[in-house]
C-alpha cells in the first residue's frame, strides 16, 4: 500500500526515524513501553485499506494511509445527510417539530430501518435520532423527502454541498449509502466531519448510545461504540457492509484540539475501533494547539503625520491557531514588525505591521497589523477649524 507520513509528524520525534509503541500508554505526555514500532509500520498493521487522521478546527493532516482512494463509504453518506439536516433546522427551514408524513418510497427501503409505515406521521427529531444512532435507511429516506420534496432533489442537494467543502473524490447516488455508486475516500469524509463539528447540536445525538423511537416500537443502538468508552467523544458514525468493510468516523475533544479519525475498509469492528481509539490518544499526546500571545504594546495607536488625526488604531487580521508537537509551545519565537509612525493619508486595513511565529526555522504562523479606520491628508481648512476649535475650547 501507498503509505504517506505527513512530514510535519515526523518531524515530533527525529528526523530519520519516528518511534511509536504500538501497546502505548501516557505517562506525563511520555510513551512508556518496551516495544515500540515506527508509525508507518503500525499504520500498515492496522487492516483497512484507508486511515487519516485531522484536527478539524484547522484543517491539519496528522497522518494519512491511501486517504484519497475512491470507494464505497456504506451509511457514512448518511453524515451528509445529517448535516444538510442541520443546516436547515438552524436556518429555520424545518424544525424538530415538525410531523413528517412517510411515503410509499421511505416505507420501501431494505436493510438497517425503523419499519416506519406508509402514511405515518412522525416527529422529525425521531428521523435525526433514528439516522444519528441507528443508520435508519427509511427514517433517512423520509427525512429527504421532507426537506427538498424527493430523494432526487435532496441527493443533488448533497452533492452541491460536497463540491462546496472541496470534497474532490465524492459522489453521492442517495441519501441513504445503500446504492454502491454513491462514494468518496477518507481525505474527503474528514472535511465533511470538520464542517459537521461546528454544529453542536447534532453531538446530542451522535453520541447516544442507545435510544428509542415510536413510542418504543423501534430500538435503535449505536455501531460506534467509542461513544460508551471514549473520554471527549463527540460522535460520529459507524458502518458495515459486505462491499465496503467496516468504516467509521470518530471525533473527540480534549484541550482544545478536535481531532477526527476516519477508517474505511477495516476487517473487524474490533480492530476498527482500536485502532480509532489509538490514534486518537497518539493525537491528543503527540500535539497541542498553538496561538500567539498578543501583547498590550503591539496594539497601541500608532503616531501619524500630516493627518486629520494624530494617531490610529490598529488590530490583526485573522489569526488561526495551528497544531504543533506537544511541549514546543516555548519553543516557537514570535517575530513582530510595525511601523513607529506613518504618514496620512492611511487608508483603513492598511498594512502597518506584521506577525510571524517561527518553529525550527519553518513559519507555522502569520498575519499582519492592519489600521483599524482611515485618515485624511490635513487640509488647510481642516487645520485652520480644529486650530480654532482648540482656541475657543
Amino acid at each position: 500500500m501507498k503509505l504517506k507520513i505527513v512530514s510535519f509528524l515526523i518531524a515530533i520525534v527525529s528526523a530519520v526515524q519516528v518511534i511509536m509503541p504500538l501497546n502505548a500508554k501516557a505517562d506525563g505526555g511520555n510513551y512508556i513501553s518496551a516495544d515500540t514500532v515506527s508509525i508507518e509500520k503500525m499504520l500498515e498493521e492496522i487492516p483497512a485499506d484507508e486511515i487519516i487522521v485531522t484536527e478539524c478546527h484547522t484543517g491539519k493532516i496528522l497522518f494519512e494511509k491511501n486517504s484519497v482512494q475512491e470507494r464505497e463509504i456504506s451509511h457514512l453518506t448518511k453524515l451528509m445527510t445529517l448535516l444538510i439536516a442541520a443546516e436547515k433546522l438552524e436556518s429555520g427551514e424545518i424544525s424538530l417539530d415538525d410531523k413528517v408524513t412517510v411515503s410509499a418510497n421511505a416505507n420501501s427501503m431494505e436493510g438497517s430501518q425503523i419499519w416506519l409505515d406508509k402514511g405515518e406521521k412522525i416527529r422529525l427529531e425521531e428521523l435525526i435520532k433514528s439516522i444519528s444512532i441507528g443508520n435508519a435507511n427509511d427514517a433517512c429516506v423520509a427525512l429527504a423527502e421532507h426537506i427538498s420534496g424527493s430523494e432526487k432533489d435532496f441527493t443533488d442537494e448533497m452533492n452541491s454541498k460536497a463540491k462546496l467543502l472541496d470534497m474532490a473524490g465524492t459522489h453521492f447516488a442517495d441519501c441513504t449509502g445503500m446504492s454502491d455508486q454513491s462514494r468518496s475516500n477518507a481525505a474527503d469524509m474528514a472535511l465533511l466531519a470538520a464542517e459537521i463539528v461546528k454544529y453542536k447540536s447534532l453531538a446530542g445525538y451522535l453520541t447516544v448510545w442507545r435510544d428509542f423511537v415510536r413510542d418504543g416500537k423501534a430500538e435503535l443502538v449505536s455501531q460506534n461504540r467509542l461513544v460508551r468508552t471514549y473520554n471527549g467523544i463527540t460522535g460520529m458514525k459507524a458502518c458495515s457492509s459486505r462491499s465496503a468493510g467496516e468504516c467509521s468516523v470518530v471525533t473527540a475533544e480534549k484541550n482544545g484540539m478536535c481531532i477526527c479519525v476516519v477508517i474505511l475498509g477495516c476487517e473487524s469492528s474490533e480492530a476498527r475501533e482500536s485502532a480509532s481509539k489509538k490514534l486518537l490518544d497518539m493525537s491528543f499526546d503527540a500535539f497541542q494547539i498553538y496561538s500567539p500571545e498578543i501583547a498590550k504594546d503591539m496594539l497601541k495607536d500608532i503616531p501619524v503625520t500630516g493627518g486629520e488625526y494624530h494617531k490610529i488604531k490598529v488590530e490583526f487580521g485573522t489569526i488561526t491557531p495551528v497544531i504543533i508537537p506537544r511541549g514546543s509551545y516555548n519553543l516557537v519565537e514570535v517575530r513582530f514588525e510595525k511601523k513607529e509612525e506613518i504618514a496620512a493619508p492611511v487608508k483603513k486595513n492598511e498594512t502597518v505591521g506584521k506577525l510571524s511565529c517561527v518553529l525550527n526555522n519553518e513559519t507555522i504562523l502569520k498575519t499582519e497589523l492592519r489600521s483599524a479606520e482611515s485618515v485624511k491628508k490635513m487640509n488647510f481648512k481642516f487645520g485652520f477649524l480644529k486650530l480654532l476649535y482648540n482656541l475657543i475650547g
